[in-house]
């Protein structure tokens, strides 16, 4: 898909080398990809304290450990 932006000489030289980028469309892709990659952080920061979450890894890693060992017993091979 094809647009169209307006900058001027300027603007454009910053954003080249602000993604170190010579070529004006590889570095309106990469500021673009790097803005979406910051607003996606900024969102998950949003949910700091918000998430609820069970520090059970240990009992989950021993409860998959029981499954394949049970499992690996009951092969016929």
């Amino acid at each position: 898909m094809t647009t169209t932006i307006e900058l001027t000489d300027n603007e454009l030289a910053q954003l080249q080398q602000a993604t170190r980028q010579s070529d004006p469309s590889a570095a309106v892709r990469t500021a673009m990809q790097e803005y979406l990659r910051y607003v996606r952080r900024m969102e998950l920061k949003k949910l700091s304290g918000k998430v609820v979450m069970e520090d059970n890894w240990r009992e989950l890693e021993e409860a998959e450990l029981k499954d394949q060992h049970g499992r690996i017993e009951s092969d016929p091979d």
